[in-house]
Formats: C-alpha cells, sequence, structure tokens
C-alpha cells in the first residue's frame, strides 16, 4: 500500500498535527494505517492503527504508511522516500524559502502546505500559493495559525504553576487557549471576559467581585487565584456548580503571568486539537486533495 511522508523546513510547523488528520479520515473511511508520526495518544485503542517506527515500516504491507518526516533534513527524508517509494507533503512557513527546499526533495515532493499563516496575512499567502504553483511547485494552499493548535490542557497549567486544586473536578483535562489578567478591568466584567474564548483567568485570591464576573462570562476554562488564599465560600461554589477548576498558587500575579510565558506547547496528543486540525483541512479543502496523493503510488 501507499506511504506518505509528512516534512518540513524547519521544527513546530505542524507535522504531527497532519498526520494525525490523514490518520484519523483514513480511519473513518476503514483504511489499516501504519504510523510512524508522534500520534499514538489519540489512536492507542484503535486496533486498525499500528504504531512503528520509521525505520521498521515494511512497503509490502497491505496498510497505509503515514509518516512523519524531519525538520530541515531533506536528505534523510528523500532517502526514506526512495526506501518506501512513498510521497512527500512539505510544510513550511509563509516566510520560507519553499523554492529552495523543494530542490531537495526532487521528484518525490507531491505537495506543499503553507502552514500557521498569521492573522492579517491571508492576501499575501494567496499570492504565495499562487507563485508556488505558477512555478511548478504543487501548493495545495495554506492553513491559518490557530490557538487551539497550540493550546495546553488545565492539567499542564496547573503542573507548571505548582498549583493545588480548590476542590477535586473533572475538567481538568480541557484545552486553554487564552489567558486573561483579571486585575483591573475598566470594561464590563462578562464583557472583557468573553473578549477570548477557552479562557483561564489568573486574579489575585482578594477579588471575589473579579472572580465572580469570571465565572459568569461563559468562557472561562480555569481561573488561578494568585497570593496562596483560598476562595471565599460563594466563589467556591459558584465555581464547583460550574465545573471550573479553581486553582491556587502562592506567587503573585505578576509572577504567576512571567512563569505562564514559560509554559511550552504539550504537543499534539488532544483529541479536540484533532478535531480543529481537520475542521481547518475540511474549511480549506485540502483534504481530499491530501488523501489523494496517499492513494496514489509514487513509483516514478
Amino acid at each position: 500500500m501507499p506511504s506518505i511522508i509528512i516534512s518540513s523546513i524547519s521544527a513546530s510547523k505542524g507535522k504531527s498535527a497532519l498526520a494525525a488528520a490523514i490518520i484519523s479520515r483514513l480511519r473513518h473511511d476503514g483504511v489499516p494505517v501504519t504510523s510512524a508520526a508522534d500520534t499514538s495518544d489519540l489512536f492507542a485503542t484503535d486496533d486498525g492503527v499500528q504504531m512503528v517506527a520509521a525505520g521498521a515500516i515494511d512497503p509490502s504491507a497491505s496498510s497505509v504508511s503515514v509518516i512523519e518526516g524531519s525538520s530541515g533534513d531533506p536528505s534523510y527524508d528523500t532517502d526514506l522516500a526512495e526506501k518506501l517509494d512513498a510521497n512527500v507533503i512539505l510544510l513550511a512557513g509563509l516566510d520560507e524559502d519553499v523554492k529552495s527546499a523543494a530542490t531537495e526533495y526532487g521528484e518525490r515532493l507531491s505537495a506543499v502546505v503553507l502552514n500557521k499563516v498569521p492573522r492579517y496575512r491571508d492576501v499575501y499567502a494567496d499570492r504565495a500559493v499562487a507563485t508556488l504553483n505558477d512555478d511548478g511547485l504543487p501548493c495545495l494552499g495554506w492553513l491559518p495559525e490557530d490557538r487551539r493548535l497550540a493550546a495546553n490542557t488545565v492539567d499542564s497549567l496547573m503542573d507548571h504553576l505548582e498549583g493545588e486544586l480548590a476542590f477535586e473536578v473533572n475538567t481538568t483535562s480541557e484545552l486553554v487557549d487564552n489567558v486573561l489578567i483579571g486585575g483591573l478591568v475598566l470594561d464590563w466584567g462578562p464583557f472583557y471576559f468573553r473578549s477570548q474564548d477557552n479562557t483561564c483567568v489568573v486574579v489575585r485570591a482578594g477579588r471575589p467581585d473579579v472572580q465572580i464576573s469570571a465565572l459568569q462570562s461563559e468562557t472561562t476554562r480555569a481561573m488561578v487565584l494568585t497570593g496562596g488564599e483560598k476562595p471565599i465560600d460563594y466563589v467556591f461554589y459558584e465555581a464547583r456548580t460550574k465545573r471550573i477548576p479553581l486553582i491556587v498558587v502562592d506567587g503573585d500575579t505578576n509572577a504567576t503571568m512571567d512563569a505562564l510565558d514559560g509554559l511550552a506547547s504539550e504537543g499534539f496528543s488532544h483529541p479536540e486539537k484533532l478535531l480543529r486540525v481537520s475542521q481547518l483541512l475540511s474549511e480549506r479543502s485540502m483534504i481530499d486533495p491530501i488523501l489523494d496523493l496517499v492513494a496514489l503510488p509514487a513509483t516514478r
């Protein structure tokens, strides 16, 4: 069966995300998959997905092989593509030199995808896609930068801050896309806290007024109470009723925000991230052309 290698010019360009989306769609279609991608947590219970190292893939196997290639090492990926008779999809940033990189992959390069395009650069991205195609490079399109794909869970945020839950709650596996400071809120409270989706609010423990506004916003997924104090009873009751984790930390608000600046993305291991990248590929009409490449024998 065919093999597909997902490569990139540099690190953190979404190889695991794209691999997971391809595997998910293939499994939805009932196709057995051999995966050499960093997606094991997402498909651990799927008997139709066999996890192997890239070097252990059998090109004569009956399953489709989805391989997460290197970041910036085209010679490795092209050697592997020759061995497995695989197609290569190259992920690149909008400002990266795709033309130079493409020459390294030769005829094994079957598609280019521009990923993590910043907001307000969509016109430039459209022009870049058109230019690449005019130059003979098969660019399928571009995907926007998306906060959900870089989000962390409440659990990882709490572990990073070395905080403690004010009460036990089963929603700490949810993703947090944005962090808001609950300090001097000049706008009407709920309006301010609804300005971002899926938020964690960092607020001094001695500000129950701000805490209540955040809890009423419907977008708050967690709250960090700084200063080491427990919440007052009303805040405790409201948060527990809404199943919103309250995380108590010893540091002040400034120190806590500084600590969150050092929180790295936990990678692509959450089902909501898989759902989001699948939505993006569908919205951009890219998943079917990619699956066509997966089904296409790469023999030159």
